[in-house]
């Protein structure tokens, strides 16, 4: 797909989802959503550095807060629309990360992760003595009801939304152009071995800088409307841990070698992160990254990605067919459905009452045969369509009994829909084709080869 195709599709998918969010007429769609775009923003800005060059930084929440802070002292000092906040962010932040790549881009490993990190440290100190900005005290930015766009007049936050998915799709559209064009190929060969790139004449330099600038760009133009979204600005929220932690999380998960990963990574932990948030606390946010980046790195070190390319060359290496596409499909609702399921059965074990723990066990061990399963059926492992099957049949049951108690439509609809794909689920596990794929001697032949 040429550049031009892929950012005509992506703008039309966010004008889409723009348009079933506004139907929905829930602002809790948009505060959510905001937070998982802007996820989508600092991965897809850290895997410019992180993931094409394999330069660790941990010093994402700098960048965010950096670009926070300028809209906080221009907001005191001459408000600006945010469109240009936002190219005022991308400035800062490019020159603030221009200048750490020229000073620290000749450390490597976890030397140059150290400097990232000793930067937010160093930043965050400034900003607390900063009595301009706020100080330790924080800073108020106080934003208007509505805002007129176009011959529309929305609310605010939908205003916001509209920017932040905007900026998705253009850090979107620049990843993509970056990874298929010479920029990408250098800084593929910087990841892979950067000693034998300065010996072939790479200017490997160059190439890390140009990308320490454009990922503090896009991470200082996610953090540019953030206090107008959250109203209260103070250090400790601008500098927290979960922009750090989540901006590596969710490309490592996602798949760190191509545009896709960190929007998969982003979609799905900023997905469980609200949710948890809802149903539990925010606190488990941070458990739930931690869970999956364990997980992840021992069992699928390429990430999603990674997987399920290895999942083709192994099962359909001349074309992808019915088969492979109806297995990844289940293998990603068994692993959403799992996920889904652990964060769902803690918060049933926070219920009083013994049933309530009963339940919170069922739904553990549902949701460890459902993440086996997934894993099984994408290695292609012998035990992964009986541990499926299993794990199918195990929520047909669980589902009725849902919906016997739970008598709410909207609820009884989405457990049918459940027990649906569960029925489908088991008979695509019975087929002769996909059980061939799975045959013992075939699983040998795969590992050998």
């Amino acid at each position: 797909m040429r550049l031009w195709v892929f950012c005509l599709v992506s703008t039309a998918v966010a004008a889409l989802v723009f348009v079933l969010a506004r139907l929905l007429n829930n602002d809790y769609v948009f505060f959510a959503g905001y937070t998982v775009l802007q996820f989508v923003v600092l991965g897809t800005a850290w895997n410019i550095l992180g993931g094409y060059c394999g330069y660790v930084n941990f010093g994402t929440a700098a960048f965010f807060a950096l670009g926070a802070y300028s809209t906080v002292f221009f907001h005191k000092t001459y408000p600006l629309p945010i469109p240009v906040l936002l190219f005022v962010a991308a400035a800062v932040c490019g020159l603030v990360g221009f200048g750490t790549g020229y000073l620290t881009l000749r450390l490597r490993g976890a030397f140059f992760a150290i400097a990232t990190l000793a930067l937010a440290v160093v930043l965050q100190t400034l900003v607390v003595n900063w009595t301009y900005v706020g100080g330790s005290r924080g800073a108020y930015v106080i934003r208007p009801a509505d805002v007129d766009l176009l011959v529309v007049k929305i609310s605010y936050i939908q205003y916001l939304f509209a920017i932040m998915i905007l900026l998705a799709v253009a850090a979107l559209v620049i990843a993509r152009a970056i990874e298929h064009s010479k920029l990408g190929y250098g800084f593929a060969t910087i990841r892979d071995d950067e000693l034998a790139a300065e010996a072939s004449g790479v200017p490997t330099l160059k190439l890390k800088l140009i990308a320490t600038t454009l990922s503090g760009a896009l991470m200082g133009m996610a953090g540019a409307p953030f206090p107008y979204y959250i109203g209260y600005l103070e250090p400790a929220s601008a500098f927290g841990l979960p922009y750090a932690v989540n901006s590596i999380a969710m490309p490592m998960i996602g798949g760190t070698t191509t545009w896709i990963g960190p929007l998969i990574g982003a979609l799905l932990l900023g997905t469980l992160q609200q949710i948890a948030t809802v149903t539990i606390s925010s606190v488990v946010n941070l458990l739930i990254v931690g869970f999956l980046l364990v997980g992840f790195v021992i069992a699928a070190p390429n990430g999603i990605v990674g997987l399920i390319q290895e999942f083709l060359r192994a099962a359909s290496p001349s074309r992808v067919d019915a088969r492979s596409i109806g297995i990844i499909l289940f293998s990603a609702y068994g692993f959403i459905a799992g996920v889904l399921g652990i964060v769902f059965s803690l918060a049933v074990m926070t219920a009083p009452g013994t049933a309530g723990l009963a339940m919170a066990v069922a739904g553990f061990v549902l949701a460890a045969l459902y993440l086996a399963s997934a894993y099984g059926l994408l290695k292609i492992h012998g035990w992964g369509p009986l541990v499926a099957t299993i794990a199918f049949a195990m929520s047909i049951p669980i589902a009725a009994i849902y919906m016997w108690f739970d008598r709410m439509p909207g609820n009884i609809a989405y457990h049918a829909t459940g027990i649906g794909i569960a029925i489908a689920a088991i008979w695509c596990f019975q087929l002769r084709n996909v059980r061939k794929l799975y045959q013992p001697h075939l699983g040998e032949q795969r590992v050998a080869a």
